[in-house]
């Protein structure tokens, strides 16, 4: 998930080891297309499966987030280590924290998964969370995970809700589904 001039996140798990983080990182560098890779260490839970699930950007400094999965998140920096390999240190910072001063900003408006905590858990099931920003502040998402969306708006984020019923079936969402090919700064 490219996030901003220089800065990729990748969800790290069950499907996506640190090896492969590491050679992906190394090859970003190597292609200067990156000079921080924030490998995202989910735990090891379902609903942490991918990174867009429980995370996701509608603009510069807004995310939407299932936070019971976010807050158990460990950051590892992965950066060049002048040799053409890659060094890679688990922080001992939030995860968000990280993000935030890899971004060079102050504040980050969190937006939540809506809902008490079993509705928030349904939600975040049923990808509410799994937002694609076409534009700063616009995002497209399933008209299903309608008080997540509400939650959006109210945070002034822009949503084009989707019907999307056959794109889910496959247990996917938006952000799952794109692959950005350029990220303006």
């Amino acid at each position: 998930m490219p996030v901003a001039d220089g800065v990729v996140l990748i969800g790290q798990g069950e499907r996506t080891t640190a090896r492969a983080v590491s050679i992906l990182a190394q090859n970003l560098f190597a292609a200067d297309a990156a000079r921080l890779v924030i490998g995202a260490l989910m735990p090891r839970e379902r609903a942490a499966m991918h990174l867009d699930t429980v995370f996701t950007f509608c603009d510069h400094d807004v995310v939407t987030l299932y936070e019971p999965v976010v807050d158990q998140i460990l950051p590892v920096l992965y950066t060049p280590d002048g040799n053409g390999g890659v060094t890679a240190d688990i922080s001992d910072r939030p995860f968000l924290d990280e993000l935030k001063d890899a971004l060079g900003i102050e504040r980050l408006t969190k937006v939540p998964t809506a809902g008490d905590e079993f509705e928030a858990e349904r939600t975040q099931w049923d990808d509410g969370n799994n937002v694609v920003a076409i534009a700063p502040g616009v995002v497209v998402a399933y008209e299903r995970n309608e008080a997540t969306n509400a939650r959006l708006a109210k945070a002034g984020v822009e949503v084009l809700p989707i019907a999307g019923q056959e794109l889910g079936r496959g247990r996917g969402g938006g952000h799952c589904m794109t692959c950005p090919v350029v990220r303006e700064p």
